[in-house]
């Protein structure tokens, strides 16, 4: 059974251009007494591995609303990955594709592989305990290719984090495109953002240290009892690094007053000011189905609302996900297929205030780098490893000049 704490925030006046209303967060903290299961997929015709992922909560999960807004991101501590699970695509209704489980609780699409517009995309699959879920078909529309970009310093910035009343400055990006007329058309906005991280590892009450495994070199921290129990160092990288970033708000747009007609200075992006390096940004113009833009902004009204009592709660929606034998279980994210306009931008922020050069790592951890030093014991200390996965890269991004 799911119980709700609701927490209303007092209103605090605001003004905003382009005469945008003055809204509250709404938040709510939800404890569940069952898990959930969690499937996320965006199938794309971009030139990027296609995944979906699969994650159950634990039975006595606690999460906040905004957890489940745009995206589901299934890598927390908390989830479980739903792993040696058997899942296929269905492509028009008749042709399959199986998918493959390479990493825990994430299933990828042959090597290659690419959505295309005017086709129909399913999911099927069976979980190891052999429960059988399905999503709906959806069809992939296309979109209209972004004309231009343009970009703007906002010193005023954004909120620094979910119901957080810090602001941090942001790159805005704006962009114009050619509404296609007499057809209604859905659109979602999106951006990934590769920032320089110098520095790769961090060891509490311990020390870093560089050995050698039968699939080469790696590095890890090893507790050092000389130390004290806060005593902290963090260690350079020892090759180029950048870390990810994904957009986590709900930035889409329905044509239905404005069918046909040219679109421009839509804002597409707003990228946190996190340091003064230069940094590059992959901006995704995405078509949307009828049905994911009305999932999408029932999360967004959830997400954000006029704050009074007579508002709906915030609460876990069903997706378009199934249990093909109880209809009643509530299955949480959303499986969908979107065609897109993708424009790299190498942001070189020189237009900025207030950043700090290579203060990605103090900017995220809120406190300063903390270096071991040399040492008798220690006359070498080694540069850490940048360790590849989701957010973490040591390959430089397609687009970085």
């Amino acid at each position: 059974m799911i119980r709700q704490r609701l927490l209303i925030a007092m209103g605090v006046l605001c003004s905003l251009v382009y005469l945008i209303g003055c809204v509250d967060d709404f938040n709510a903290d939800i404890y569940t007494s069952k898990e959930y299961l969690l499937v996320d997929g965006t199938l794309t015709d971009l030139n990027e591995p296609q995944y979906v992922s699969i994650f159950s909560t634990p039975k006595d999960a606690s999460f906040k609303s905004s957890d489940f807004t745009s995206k589901i991101y299934p890598a927390r501590q908390s989830y479980f990955p739903e792993q040696q699970a058997l899942v296929k695509l269905i492509i028009n209704q008749k042709d399959e594709i199986q998918l493959e489980e390479r990493l825990a609780g994430y299933y990828y699409c042959p090597t290659g592989f690419r959505a295309k517009a005017g086709n129909t995309y399913q999911l099927r699959f069976q979980l190891a305990n052999g429960k059988v879920y399905e999503t709906d078909v959806e069809t992939m529309y296309s979109v209209p290719a972004i004309k231009n970009v343009s970009e703007d310093f906002n010193l005023t910035g954004i909120p620094n984090a979910a119901g957080s009343s810090e602001k941090i400055s942001s790159n805005d990006i704006y962009v114009d495109f050619d509404d296609a007329p007499n057809e209604k058309n859905f659109y979602r906005w999106r951006w990934v953002n590769w920032e320089i991280q110098r520095i790769c590892a961090t060891c509490t009450q311990g020390r870093y240290y560089l050995f050698e495994t039968e699939q080469g070199e790696t590095g890890d921290c090893y507790r050092d009892l000389t130390l004290k129990v806060n005593d902290r160092f963090d260690y350079y990288c020892g090759t180029r690094c950048w870390d990810i970033f994904y957009s986590s708000d709900i930035n889409i747009l329905s044509d239905v007053y404005t069918n046909g007609k040219p679109q421009k200075n839509r804002l597409a992006a707003q990228i946190p000011l996190r340091q003064s390096n230069p940094c590059l940004v992959s901006l995704q113009q995405m078509s949307l189905s009828p049905n994911t833009y009305r999932y999408l902004k029932l999360l967004q009204d959830q997400s954000v609302n006029t704050g009074t009592l007579a508002d709906t709660p915030p609460a876990p929606l069903r997706g378009n996900i199934r249990n093909v034998k109880d209809a009643n279980e509530l299955v949480l994210g959303y499986f969908s297929a979107s065609s897109v306009s993708e424009v790299r931008v190498m942001l070189d922020r020189r237009n900025t205030t207030g950043g700090l050069p290579n203060g990605l790592y103090s900017f995220i951890n809120n406190r300063p780098v903390t270096l071991e030093e040399l040492s008798n014991e220690r006359p070498d200390v080694p540069l850490a490893i940048c360790q590849p996965s989701f957010t973490r890269t040591p390959v430089t991004p397609l687009g970085w000049r």
